[in-house]
């Protein structure tokens, strides 16, 4: 039988954090009010799949999951040749830093174009990755990510990397990123989340990318609303259909 243990000690709690409660979709994970903690719930723990989606998202690795043989999840992942994700499956949720010098390394693409084939003229570029965070959707942020302590935080309406082509160089570089959809997005949770995110980790700027297209204002206004009485430095772009800064 797979097994799936709670460490009290490293638990923030399910008020602090309780990511894993939300995503077990077996419902093994539960808030124990007597500690404030999370705990396994006797009755429903036979049902762990062992998938370990709820390892992904712990921020303080607090949760194990044993597998029949004794071993944990991460050692048959290890094993198989899996090292993504701190539950070594999915790694949608994990909080993970990206060091950005290493990925420009190894992740750099050269993009050479023959504008003339007779004359032989070409364009050698190269592509640097600044993305230092994953995940970046707002909904799987956790607040407690390491990544986010002192952080400058950019908020980025979804359309706005797709929209802006130079995204990375202008626009990411020495941030940490958050996106999401204000029109498409249940968004119910998004100023709780941003307060909370720049509260416990000392965030003193926080960059607000938005489209010029009138739904897209609303995330603007979120933010704002999210951290109004708070000693945070808010900077606002305004990306045009077109491609171009338009404020």
């Amino acid at each position: 039988m797979i097994e799936i243990i709670v460490n009290q000690d490293k638990c923030l709690g399910y008020k602090e954090c309780g990511l894993c409660v939300n995503i077990c979709e077996e419902s093994i994970l539960v808030p124990d009010e007597e500690t404030g903690k999370v705990k396994v719930d006797p009755d429903k723990k036979v049902n762990c799949d062992g998938l370990g989606n709820c390892l992904d998202v712990c921020p303080v690795d607090a949760l194990t999951i044993i597998c029949d043989d004794g071993k944990s999840a991460c050692e048959h992942a290890t094993s198989e040749g899996h090292s993504h994700g701190k539950g070594c499956s999915c790694p949608s949720s994990a909080p993970m830093s990206l060091d950005r010098t290493k990925r420009a390394e190894t992740l750099s693409h050269r993009i050479t174009s023959t504008d003339n084939k007779e004359s032989g003229n070409t364009c050698e570029c190269n592509i640097e990755p600044k993305l230092a965070n994953w995940p970046v959707q707002l909904h799987l942020l956790s607040e407690n990510a390491p990544y986010l302590k002192d952080a400058h935080l950019l908020v980025a309406a979804d359309c706005v990397p797709f929209t802006y082509a130079d995204f990375h160089n202008k626009l990411l570089d020495g941030k940490i990123l958050a996106i999401g959809c204000p029109k498409l997005d249940e968004i119910s949770d998004y100023e709780r989340k941003i307060r909370a995110m720049v509260e416990k980790n000392n965030i003193k700027k926080v960059t607000v990318a938005i489209m010029e297209v009138p739904c897209c204002s609303s995330m603007y206004s979120l933010v704002k609303n999210a951290l109004e009485g708070l000693d945070v430095e808010i900077n606002k772009i305004v990306i045009a259909i077109n491609g171009s800064i338009k404020e």
